[in-house]
């Protein structure tokens, strides 16, 4: 009788180990109604409608895609890394590129009660309408991202989901935070050294009211950047769009995701340095 009871308080133990370490399921997404778990997003409405809808039907489509692992480009110069994790289902991100830079368009959406907090991000200066005003040795928003491009040095924003990996320093603007795209239209974001950084362009400038643009890279205010890789590094999500912001190229496949690796790494090339962040 003993001996059972020993086996029998083992195989509970062992039961409610497996319990608590058990997966959480994942989200029911109803992108039409704008809910998660039967919770409403953004129910004050900041989020373009259609927008959400959009990046709501890209988490149901991505979550549980995401595996751990390590992706890593060695270029002459540095090691490049992105520590992948999972897709978290507590929180994401939303950017509509269509909104002039000046306003606040990175929404970050908690998931469990779908309130909303927004910050001023760039999008690069080749999606930019027109950017021949100087600011602070960039080129100035004119306002919104009118295309968006998965190219290797376009300047562009690439538009899709990402999920965002680690924090680094790199001497430059430091707790910049990786970012991976699960799409074909960003397929190559980490090999172009696309990342979300600090940038002090975009604090409006105080005489004209303007903010810079990237070379394709998120960048977000200097007392901005902790509160958003604070919430978003090691396995947020974040969509950017609308999706149709993106113009593909020509169909010769120059911006697939090999063709961007094949490019980076060819040796006749000489040093691929990525910028220190775009």
């Amino acid at each position: 009788m003993t001996v059972r009871r020993g086996l029998l308080a083992a195989l509970l133990a062992l039961a409610a180990g497996a319990c608590a370490t058990a997966p959480l399921p994942p989200p029911v997404v109803n992108a039409a109604a704008l809910t998660v778990d039967g919770v409403r997003m953004d129910p004050a409405g900041r989020i373009a409608p259609d927008l959400l809808a959009e990046a709501l039907g890209a988490y149901a489509r991505h979550y549980g895609t995401v595996r751990e692992r390590t992706l890593v480009f060695d270029f002459p110069t540095r090691r490049v890394e992105a520590v992948l994790s999972p897709i978290r289902r507590d929180v994401m991100a939303v950017v509509d590129f269509r909104l002039p830079a000046t306003r606040p368009r990175l929404f970050i959406v908690d998931l469990g009660d779908g309130s909303v907090i927004a910050h001023r991000v760039a999008h690069g200066r080749n999606s930019d309408a027109a950017g021949d005003i100087a600011l602070s040795g960039r080129l100035a928003a004119t306002g919104g991202a009118v295309r968006a491009s998965n190219l290797l040095d376009s300047n562009e924003s690439a538009v899709g989901a990402y999920v965002a990996a680690n924090t680094y320093d790199d001497g430059y603007w430091p707790g910049s935070m990786r970012l991976h795209g699960l799409d074909a239209t960003n397929s190559c974001a980490f090999w172009r050294a696309i990342v979300l950084h600090q940038a002090a362009y975009m604090t409006p400038d105080t005489d004209k009211g303007e903010v810079g643009t990237s070379d394709g890279c998120l960048a977000v205010e200097l007392a901005s950047r902790p509160v958003v890789t604070g919430l978003l590094a090691n396995g947020g999500f974040l969509y950017a769009g609308p999706a149709a912001l993106h113009v593909p190229s020509a169909a010769d496949g120059r911006d697939s995701q090999a063709a961007c690796e094949a490019v980076r790494l060819k040796p006749e090339l000489g040093p691929q340095v990525p910028p220190p962040g775009a």
